[in-house]
């Protein structure tokens, strides 16, 4: 499956690209910020994308709006480590959230989850 990884910490980018490539998953695109991660879906059309929170200049919220509304066909998952609900990202257009700390096999049964959603 296609993956893009938004998240504005360089560790945990790291770690996510290494999960994502475990379990077979291609990384076609990371981004640090929210506006980085607008213009990076635009490049890679990912199948699916991986939305930290709390990113500069655009948050996770808001940048999942702003491309549910540019491509409704746009799968994202909020990665989220602080108060973001389920219902929260759903308003906005998620398909999922997965809450820090998390297991990756956790992680990657939800990607797959929110893939195979139409």
């Amino acid at each position: 499956m296609r993956i893009m990884i938004a998240e504005d910490t360089e560790s945990v980018r790291f770690a996510l690209r290494l999960a994502m490539e475990y379990f077979g998953h291609e990384v076609v695109g990371v981004a640090c910020d929210g506006e980085e991660a607008l213009a990076e879906y635009e490049r890679t059309h990912p199948e699916v994308v991986l939305m930290d929170v709390r990113m500069p200049l655009i948050d996770g919220l808001k940048c999942t709006e702003m491309l549910s509304q540019m491509h409704p066909e746009a799968k994202v998952v909020i990665v989220t480590g602080g108060r973001t609900t389920a219902s929260m990202a759903r308003e906005v257009g998620a398909r999922a959230v997965v809450e820090k700390p998390f297991e990756i096999a956790e992680l990657n049964a939800v990607i797959c989850e929110a893939a195979a959603a139409a």
